[in-house]
């Protein structure tokens, strides 16, 4: 029994080593990412969300 503590301690450490939220390990390509284009398409689409509500409350007007 003490073995299957000690092993499954050893594997949780393990997992959070290589994990994204320890600071090393796979995710640095995912920290790394660029996101402008997505940020940009965000904003033309939240600008063609805000100038239809403001067509729709000149029309209520």
């Amino acid at each position: 029994m003490k073995k299957v503590l000690l092993a499954g301690a050893i594997g949780v450490f393990t997992l959070g080593m290589v994990s994204c939220g320890s600071g090393h390990g796979g995710c640095d390509a995912y920290r790394q990412s660029d996101y402008t284009k997505y940020k940009a398409e965000k904003t033309k689409k939240m600008e063609l969300v805000n100038a239809v509500k403001a067509v729709k409350v000149k029309l209520l007007k």
